[in-house]
């Protein structure tokens, strides 16, 4: 498993539809906040200014998956969490 990289934002909103049904999505200033039953993650990073499909960091994406306990399924979505 590789320590870096990047993904496409619009690949984790994809994953999260498959692996955490039912969540929302509320975009800030400089995160996200997603929402899936009575869990908030409140720092997801919304990756650089005036990008429609910016690239997130590995290390973001572990935390959030980790956070909502969707290791397994993340895995089989995301190349780079494996």
């Amino acid at each position: 498993m590789t320590s870096s990289g990047t993904v496409k934002l619009r690949k984790i909103f994809d994953m999260l539809d498959k692996c955490l049904p039912g969540h929302t999505k509320v975009e800030k200033t400089h995160h996200w906040w997603i929402t899936s039953d009575d869990k908030i993650y409140t720092s997801f990073p919304s990756g650089e200014h005036g990008k429609k499909n910016p690239e997130i960091e590995k290390g973001h994406i572990r935390h959030m998956v980790r956070f909502f306990e969707i290791e397994d399924c993340a895995k089989g979505e995301l190349e780079i969490l494996r």
